[in-house]
């Protein structure tokens, strides 16, 4: 399938999607963050998979509470929908050592038209400044 332009409408809409799951993190709104997945979406950290919007809202409710910091996102059309790339500084509310972590990130159109993530990667920068699963 060949890859569809994006419009400029598109990636506003897609940068909006971004945001919006860093801030609702933030204000610990884990129903609307896991809404902007598919319902078969699937979140990667850790080294874990967490597959469908159930089970990435329970990771969500578990998940250490904290500020997300996401810088500007690359944003390229995909045959699917488009893939993002965004880096994120993590700090954590509690005393514990921030996180800088790389996302990887596919979006698609919803059957409603809006966009959705599919499949977002997390991937931490260790001490050497090389991504891993861990920080």
């Amino acid at each position: 399938m060949a890859e569809a332009a994006l419009t400029a409408e598109d990636r506003r809409a897609i940068d909006d999607l971004l945001s919006a799951y860093a801030l609702r993190l933030d204000v610990d709104d884990i129903d609307g963050a896991s809404a902007l997945f598919a319902e078969d979406g699937e979140f990667e950290t850790y080294g874990h998979v967490f597959a469908g919007r159930a089970r990435i809202l329970r990771m969500f409710a578990s998940a250490p509470k904290g500020l997300h910091l996401a810088g500007r996102s690359t944003v390229t059309p995909s045959a699917d929908g488009a893939d993002a790339r965004m880096q994120l500084v993590f700090f954590p509310a509690d005393s514990a050592p921030r996180r800088l972590a790389v996302y990887d990130v596919r979006v698609a159109r919803s059957g409603d038209g809006n966009w959705v993530i599919r499949r977002m990667e997390c991937r931490f920068m260790n001490g050497e400044g090389i991504l891993a699963t861990e920080p």
